[in-house]
């Protein structure tokens, strides 16, 4: 039995590579490539080894290629999710009562099973940002990661996602912002110091001993080092400033996530450089009109935004819902567009293999049968590293 499955899956994997070699050309009414708002009408993406090989119009097809034709269909590169929680069950998010645990790493307990990834894929999110919850002020560190393909550690595009810092009053001690924001700074302090003690030892090996290994200052010392980066969890708009003024005196590179209030100081934020993954949420309720124009209002002070889902507090298929709300409450298509596709890629620091369209990149795209953007559009296709995941013509009726 485990000699035939060995044969199963070796076949497999040959029919897979066989396939991925082939160099494939894909025609469409429209082709969005979200690289400096570059649209080709009846354009042509051409992707061989599970990359982009060309995109555009009038580009030469080889002979022997295998085409595709969705001429009546939109392309668009797979959206990208900077915020969600899948791979694992919800009661490995936190670690309660730890208060403080940037040590623990979501890479380590995720699951490869399907059912915890084929809803988005199926939803056209090709790459998510997955990490720990916001129960502790510090929960642990992100990963950026493929929502389909082989074993975890393959489909893994960038394995330091992020450390995952919650702002705000918490449920039990810390209970105010207050003690939140001083805690945060008697923890960069002590990083900094930590990381002097091991520098020290480096130099000194002969004459002192190794200071004993604290992971949790670890991860911090590895963000005041600019290794790592700070996913702040974050609503309210004073503690948006208490982050901000823990960034001005540690120097850390900080996004902001979720963001309810940002819209109330844009000014800020931009002045700052930093960057803002947050609303409108489609089907979030209870959630003012204010609220909904913080796309265009981050837009209209050149910072760098991208749409979430929270999954599983919005499911990830909403994405592309995300970038709808975007447009109806005043961003433009195209920056709509980048808030679920290259902007994600760009904070998460993977634009270089993702987030658009462009010769060299991972082929991660999706067809769609209308406009990219209407609810009323469906996803007909998903490929992601060049492999056709999902096809809706194959769903039972």
């Amino acid at each position: 039995m485990k000699d035939f499955t060995y044969k199963f899956s070796l076949l497999i994997f040959v029919v897979l590579s066989f396939v991925n070699s082939q160099t494939i050309a894909i025609k469409a009414a429209k082709i969005y490539t979200a690289e400096k708002g570059r649209v080709y009408n009846n354009g042509i993406l051409l992707i061989k080894n599970g990359k982009i090989v060309s995109v555009g119009k009038n580009i030469r097809i080889p002979n022997k290629a295998k085409i595709l034709d969705y001429s009546n269909y939109e392309i668009v590169p797979g959206f990208i999710d900077n915020h969600s929680h899948i791979g694992t069950p919800p009661e490995n998010l936190n670690e309660f009562p730890v208060v403080f645990g940037p040590q623990h790493k979501i890479v380590d307990i995720l699951s490869p099973d399907k059912t915890f990834w084929e809803k988005v894929y199926k939803g056209g999110v090709t790459t998510v940002v997955t990490g720990p919850g916001s129960g502790e002020v510090s929960s642990g560190q992100a990963v950026v990661i493929k929502t389909w393909g082989g074993t975890i550690e393959e489909r893994v595009v960038k394995e330091r996602g992020g450390v995952k810092i919650a702002m705000g009053r918490k449920r039990t001690s810390p209970k105010t912002s207050m003690a939140v924001t001083a805690l945060l700074r008697e923890k960069f302090i002590k990083a900094i110091e930590y990381d002097k003690k091991i520098k020290d030892w480096e130099k000194n090996k002969k004459e002192i001993p190794r200071p004993e290994r604290d992971l949790a200052l670890e991860a911090f010392a590895e963000v005041l080092s600019g290794k790592d980066r700070i996913r702040s969890h974050v609503h309210s708009a004073h503690d948006i400033l208490s982050i901000l003024r823990l960034k001005d005196e540690f120097n850390f590179d900080l996004t902001l996530h979720h963001s309810t209030e940002a819209y109330k100081v844009p000014e800020e934020i931009a002045k700052r450089n930093v960057k803002v993954v947050g609303m409108p949420l489609f089907a979030r309720i209870g959630i003012s009109d204010s609220v909904m124009y913080t796309g265009k209002i981050m837009n209209d002070h050149g910072i760098l935004f991208a749409f979430h889902t929270d999954d599983p507090v919005v499911s990830s298929k909403w994405q592309r819902g995300n970038a709808g709300m975007g447009i109806r409450y005043g961003m433009t298509e195209q920056a709509a567009l980048e808030a679920i596709t290259i902007n994600p890629a760009l904070i998460a620091n993977v634009s270089e293999r993702v987030g658009s369209l462009k010769k060299g990149k991972d082929a991660d795209f999706v067809i769609i049968d209308g406009r990219w953007y209407e609810p009323k559009s469906r996803i007909v296709k998903v490929y992601i590293n060049g492999m056709e995941v999902f096809d809706r013509s194959t769903i039972e009726k």
